[in-house]
């Protein structure tokens, strides 16, 4: 211990190169060499952005970075056509001073970034497999120490390669540790490109695309403010571009295409005089090319149909560009024949739903509003035909009953309206005294079911902000779910606590359990199980015990096996 002590308060920039380097050199596993690197190079070299890149074949791959803004990770950029593969093309470090002054480097790509002085070491000079980026803020020579540093970084993580075997590895996967931009397309594009991927037609588009022109890469492109995403591609040119592959939005042509609408199309950007200088075709090493816009029915811009290729092609012609405007119009035709039919099947789901509720409701309400009705009317006639009797206070309280019962009915379904209409059922909340009006709810329906035992175990010693009689009304119907669905012979089981933050009220019962494919109908209008069929109510007492749950922002679960089956309301406190 004392020995680490001495040593780290007497810590020199010797010191900490060397034990870096060491900890590169030893690493067993690519992620330890790319944290090492991430983790020291700058506060070594002093800079302000480091950059782990890959050499994939022609291709540069930037898959790491740890700097005061971001720069390139995840993305794909051709050796020919960047610093970092200047470096590893060349087998030398190389340092620009000042990035807008060489012309190796891509400017156009820099000026969104801090950079304005970098240095880039390649890793494993004699056959180089990648290279460390080093970046600075400010227009700056490195010092002969910092390049040096530098180097032996990367001349670290080379050993550590050879010590790995990660050079033949990293031949025969695409993997790096940390992967490229595919695995980073957020839901919203994946359903784009999930959208183009259902067209039939695309596949054919491209063939024929490629087949018409010569070229060797078309792709159908979502095209956003910020993303440049592939959605479906054929590549014979081996770009390297994947369905939900990504390129720098700013490297692109698209990017301008969605500004102003129109098609971009050049035989050879070389001799091109309007394109011969732009950054695209120099960055990507184009020379023949064609970007036409996808316009949906509503004016709404998807993104780009294109082909590129390296070598000059014959597409500026009349044929090769109404041929083209086609295939994007139809393209764009069958996303949104797409979206209407989407939205159609949606909305035909939404109609059958209410079909459904409203049989439903018709049926249930018919049937459960008949039985008073006829009790109501017959103790009616009872009374005209009889008159006053001894047994008329007893017909009167029947009657009451029956009114009741409707009663019931009629704030269910008000209930239901709200729920279902009005955006959920009200919750005024106050402070009271949960225990109070469980004892409470359990007190009425034991009256009113005599022959039930009811277990009780309250342990709320508090006071808690809630609707009392939302919630009275919703451990009512869990209760009575409980007593209707229930075991005779056995007892209901009612236990609340606070567990976790969370208020907890648990109804459990014991008799058959619930079937698996029936839990998550339980909680919707008009569901009464077949043990219960020619019972009364309307079948909404567990989905209003739901709502009012959500009213409280809490939810009701549902378990149940040959033990018991038990509902168990939770909400925050």
């Amino acid at each position: 211990m004392t020995a680490e002590i001495e040593r780290s308060q007497y810590s020199t920039p010797l010191s900490s190169l060397t034990d870096a380097v060491a900890r590169i050199s030893r690493a067993r596993s690519l992620d330890d060499v790319i944290s090492t690197v991430r983790s020291t190079a700058r506060s070594l070299i002093g800079c302000e952005g480091i950059a782990i890149i890959r050499l994939e074949g022609e291709l540069c791959h930037y898959v790491e970075e740890d700097a005061i803004g971001p720069l390139w990770k995840g993305h794909t950029f051709p050796a020919s056509a960047c610093i970092s593969g200047w470096a590893m093309l060349n087998r030398q470090t190389v340092v620009v001073a000042d990035v807008s002054k060489d012309e190796r480097i891509p400017y156009e790509l820099y000026a969104s970034t801090f950079v304005k002085a970098v240095a880039m070491a390649p890793i494993k000079v004699d056959d180089p497999v990648g290279a460390i980026g080093a970046y600075w803020s400010q227009t700056y020579e490195p010092s002969k120490w910092e390049i040096e540093v530098l180097e032996a970084l990367a001349s670290a993580a080379a050993t550590a390669a050879d010590t790995m075997q990660l050079i033949a590895e990293l031949k025969r996967t695409s993997d790096f540790a940390l992967n490229a931009r595919p695995t980073e397309v957020s839901g919203i594009y994946e359903a784009d490109i999930a959208r183009v991927t259902d067209i039939a037609a695309v596949p054919r588009i491209l063939d024929v695309a490629l087949r018409m022109t010569g070229m060797g890469f078309a792709a159908v492109a979502r095209v956003t403010e910020d993303r440049w995403i592939a959605c479906q591609v054929l590549d014979h040119a081996g770009f390297g571009l994947k369905p939900g592959g990504e390129l720098p939005l700013k490297s692109t042509l698209c990017d301008e295409i969605r500004n102003h609408r129109q098609p971009v199309v050049f035989n050879d950007a070389s001799s091109d005089p309007k394109y011969c200088d732009h950054h695209t075709p120099r960055i990507y090493g184009l020379r023949g090319y064609i970007s036409v816009p996808i316009i949906l029915a509503d004016g709404q811009f998807f993104g780009t149909l294109c082909a590129i290729d390296p070598n000059p092609a014959k597409v500026n012609n009349p044929e090769v560009l109404g041929a083209f405007t086609l295939f994007a119009e139809l393209i764009g035709h069958h996303l949104h024949a797409g979206d209407s039919l989407d939205r159609t099947r949606a909305a035909l789901d939404v109609e059958r739903n209410l079909s459904e509720l409203r049989e439903q409701f018709i049926a249930v309400l018919g049937h459960d509003l008949r039985n008073p009705i006829a009790a109501i009317d017959a103790g009616t006639n009872k009374l005209l035909k009889d008159g006053w009797t001894d047994r008329s206070p007893h017909i009167l309280g029947l009657m009451k009953a029956s009114l009741g019962r409707m009663s019931g009915l009629v704030d269910n379904i008000l209930d239901l309206a709200r729920a279902r209409l009005g955006g959920g059922i009200t919750v005024t909340k106050s402070t009271g005294d949960v225990a109070a009006i469980l004892n409470q709810v359990v007190e009425e329906i034991n009256i009113a079911n005599p022959d039930r035992e009811m277990v009780t175990s309250l342990n709320i010693l508090h006071e808690l902000s809630f609707d009392p009689d939302r919630f009275a009304q919703m451990v009512s119907n869990l209760v009575s779910n409980a007593i209707t669905h229930g075991a005779e012979d056995e007892p209901i089981f009612i236990d609340s606590r606070i567990h976790a933050g969370q208020l907890e009220v648990r109804v459990s019962n014991g008799g058959r359990p619930i079937p698996s494919s029936d839990i998550d109908k339980l909680f919707m209008p008009f569901r009464r199980g077949g043990a219960t069929t020619g019972m009364e109510g309307l079948g909404l007492g567990l989905f209003i015990a739901s709502e009012i749950a959500k009213g409280h922002g809490g939810i009701i679960s549902v378990s149940s096996d040959d033990t018991e089956t038990a509902f168990t309301f939770r909400m925050p406190i």
